[in-house]
């Protein structure tokens, strides 16, 4: 239970950030990241387009840093080369869903499992961050299984 509320704080802290952002200098620059799914021998691939700007603001928690090769976020102890949303992911605990849910632009947010509302290239800090929030309020009903 202790992990959970570890996840859950960080995942709260960044969403206060986010709300508090009115426009990044870098709003509307993109990234996309193919992921994979393995499920029963299966992979299901997704691209998932998300704010590039969003990642950066993650140096709000003291694990995380822009690497100086690139200017990309990274956490400490993380692979570089499995680049920043691997890190977001393992940082977060997130499932490939939630990841989804949380940040990606192309509307695909399951809002009946995780609440929130859809996203897209418009979606502000504050979207993201209400859509952080309603995760939050949905996994500490729903209990574990969404974070470890």
């Amino acid at each position: 239970m202790e992990t959970n509320k570890k996840y859950t704080e960080r995942l709260l802290k960044f969403a206060r950030r986010l709300q508090t952002l009115q426009k990044h200098p870098e709003y509307g620059l993109y990234g996309i990241v193919n992921l994979v799914a393995l499920e029963e021998k299966i992979h299901t691939s997704y691209k998932v387009k998300y704010h590039e700007w969003v990642f950066q603001e993650l140096v709000c928690f003291d694990e995380w840093y822009l690497m100086e090769r690139n200017g990309n976020p990274m956490c400490k102890g993380a692979n570089e080369e499995q680049g920043t949303v691997a890190a977001v992911v393992d940082f977060f605990y997130l499932t490939l869903d939630e990841f989804i849910h949380l940040f990606d632009l192309e509307g695909l947010q399951n809002i009946d499992s995780f609440g929130g509302r859809k996203l897209n290239l418009e979606s502000t800090g504050k979207d993201i961050a209400y859509n952080i929030i309603e995760l939050v309020k949905r996994t500490e009903v729903l209990g574990p299984g969404f974070f470890p």
